[in-house]
């Protein structure tokens, strides 16, 4: 009589086969590619937002709290060199030691000072981050143009990555990853451009894009 075996492995469940290990390795590593990439975005949105607001809680240079080596800020004067109202209240101010420097002021600034009035001008690495004269005080914003794209393209292509990876071994997601790169893309830039200049704790300034980024992963991930 004939005896018929139960193959092992068909009480199993499905067995992988090497195509479908080689997909699913495929996948994870489009996932840690996006990952990394999108990390990287927001490194530099956190970078620049440090070099935006350090210079509030940094010490001043040939003070105690400012050892050689310690970044700090540095006073220098300067002198109002030319006055202009265009939309806003503008004052040019000469330095001693680099070309002279245009700044958007308030009303009250502007009206308080005039040409030839000596005014105070706080250095950061170099850069001037505020001037301020008899109470009043006006910040140099951080040019954020720039980085703000370079946060929008890294993270916008991490994003893409990473639901490519999520979504790959699926049908009807059409081009997910697209759309999730499309609307984090523009997202970003604004987002970065509004929150780099602001003061505020780390845990809204980074939290608040975090989460954004993660509503919108999930959705292009799981609901497209």
């Amino acid at each position: 009589m004939e005896t018929w075996r139960k193959d092992p492995g068909a009480s199993g469940g499905p067995r992988r086969t090497p195509g479908s290990t080689g997909r699913f390795l495929a996948q994870g590593l489009l996932v840690l590619a996006g990952l990394a990439t999108t990390a990287v975005g927001f490194g530099l949105y956190l970078d620049t937002h440090d070099e935006a607001v350090a210079h509030h809680t940094a010490p001043a240079c040939g003070t105690a709290a400012a050892p050689p080596g310690t970044d700090c800020v540095r006073s220098e004067s300067g002198r109002v060199t030319a006055r202009k109202t265009d939309g806003a209240y503008l004052l040019t101010v000469a330095r001693e030691t680099a070309p002279a420097h245009t700044f958007e002021v308030d009303r009250d600034f502007y009206e308080d000072t005039a040409i030839g009035a000596d005014v105070e001008l706080r250095l950061w690495h170099g850069r001037v981050a505020e001037v301020s004269y008899h109470g009043h005080s006006a910040e140099n914003p951080v040019r954020t143009r720039l980085p703000s794209l370079g946060v929008a393209a890294l993270v916008a292509a991490g994003s893409a990555l990473t639901v490519r990876g999520l979504t790959r071994s699926r049908r009807g997601t059409g081009d997910a990853h697209l759309g999730a790169a499309i609307v984090i893309g523009p997202c970003a830039y604004i987002g970065s451009t509004f929150l780099i200049p602001w003061q505020w704790p780390l845990v809204l300034v980074l939290g608040i894009p975090l989460l954004g980024w993660l509503a919108v992963i999930t959705a292009a991930a799981t609901l497209l």
